[in-house]
């Protein structure tokens, strides 16, 4: 923030920035600026004097935590257990993404879903953060999940591809059991973990999804 910036005006963006990171967490993405600024408890035009769309603010509330996404996956790859962190990742991604809705659909509902709130400006900042975003994940995932294979640890027809779909799995558990029954997604997850590694592994009746079939869905989100 600039220097000059009066002190009710930072107050005021600290407050616009809070409130969007909270209900877009509750409410995803289809939450308004209004719905922001009421959350704040300053008028709509205060939040549109500092962001003169939608996406300029989606930008600055996930910037930081996509790129924390892509730390996390860069250490995991690099991690000397490779199973230990890849289970490490996958534990924490599922938990990130179930505790903020909005993050979840930037990262997994795909560009057409996440873009398009901007009015008269294209939203070139964000469009380019979740593109760098899946290209750096994807690079980090695909390295982790072949040094887990040649550890021994993790069945040879997995794909990287397959940790979206199976963590769609377990956040649908996880809002089916509500904070009431947090074991009905635990389960779940020890399921899935169990049945990942190579021990006892059948034939599956499919192959793994295409970066397109992934692209698919992530629009259908």
């Amino acid at each position: 923030m600039p220097p000059s910036m009066r002190r009710d005006a930072e107050t005021n963006l600290r407050r616009v920035l809070g409130a969007a990171a909270e209900v877009f967490a509750a409410e995803g993405l289809g939450a308004t600026l209004a719905d922001v600024a009421r959350h704040a408890g300053v008028g709509v035009g205060t939040v549109y004097r500092r962001f003169a769309n939608k996406d300029d603010l989606i930008y600055e509330v996930y910037q930081a935590k996509i790129r924390e996404t892509e730390q996390q996956a860069r250490q995991a790859s690099e991690a000397d257990d490779a199973w230990a962190a890849f289970v490490r990742l996958f534990k924490q991604s599922i938990r990130d993404l179930a505790a903020d809705k909005g993050l979840c659909e930037l990262t997994t509902g795909g560009f057409t879903q996440s873009l398009g709130w901007a009015r008269g400006t294209p939203p070139a900042r964000l469009a380019a953060l979740l593109r760098e975003n899946q290209e750096a994940m994807g690079v980090h995932l695909v390295k982790l999940v072949q040094r887990a294979k040649q550890a021994g640890e993790l069945r040879e027809d997995f794909d990287a591809g397959d940790m979206m779909v199976l963590s769609a799995a377990v956040q649908a558990t996880i809002a089916f059991g509500g904070s009431e029954y947090p074991q009905v997604s635990q389960r779940t997850l020890g399921f899935i973990l169990d049945g990942l590694r190579p021990a006892g592994a059948s034939s599956l009746p499919a192959p793994p999804l295409t970066e397109d079939d992934l692209a698919r869905l992530r629009h259908r989100l």
